[in-house]
């Protein structure tokens, strides 16, 4: 989906507040219980300012989506990847952390995953959200971090090493499942990057 051209001319205050009121709204109601009156009301603007800027709550939630993946936690992963001074360990390292750490409670992006994942089966344009402004933009640039280290077929890689964080962030975070399947965060970062770089892991930072 594309972004909504015309939220460009509303001005950045307005546009902060309506993403941020969507936000809370989105939160506390869920997808389906949200409405623009609602949303409205907590932004203090009129509903037609938001409909004339944003089209619909689709739109309005893909927004959101797109400021989510510039100014959360794991945009600083992508400032990471382009860190060619920094060994392979160290880029990963700190890669896993922040997306752990970007999703323990209390967390807004833990629980705003809990209400893509609830919604997506009703709803699924916001799961396609989600992959699209979130999860797309780190596998294509882990793709490229592992082609500029030689690893073979650097998007499976890619793919290894995002999935086993997100399997973590949904089993012990969004599923409160770490009483059930207990793993220590470090021992699972450290045995990851092993298994991704095999023969060239050094434990050097």
């Amino acid at each position: 989906m594309e972004s909504v051209k015309s939220a460009r001319s509303l001005s950045p205050e307005k546009t902060a507040a309506i993403l941020d009121g969507a936000m809370q709204i989105f939160l506390a109601e869920g997808y389906a219980g949200t409405t623009m009156d609602r949303i409205a009301a907590v932004a203090g603007v009129s509903k037609p300012t938001i409909y004339n800027h944003f089209q619909d709550k689709e739109h309005l939630f893909n927004s959101l989506m797109e400021k989510l993946a510039k100014e959360k936690e794991w945009s600083k992963c992508l400032v990471l990847l382009e860190s060619p001074c920094e060994s392979a360990p160290v880029v990963l390292r700190g890669i896993a952390n922040e997306m752990l750490n970007s999703c323990k409670e209390p967390s807004t992006m833990n629980t705003f995953y809990r209400l893509v994942v609830g919604e997506s089966g009703r709803f699924p344009e916001l799961g396609k959200a989600c992959v699209r402004h979130l999860d797309k933009p780190m596998i294509d640039a882990l793709t490229k971090y592992f082609s500029f280290l030689k690893l073979p077929d650097p998007e499976v890689t890619a793919r290894i090493f995002m999935g086993t964080l997100v399997l973590y962030i949904i089993s012990n975070e969004v599923m409160h499942g770490q009483e059930i399947m207990p793993m220590d965060c470090d021992r699972l970062v450290e045995s990851l990057i092993k298994i991704i770089l095999q023969d060239s892991y050094s434990c050097s930072t």
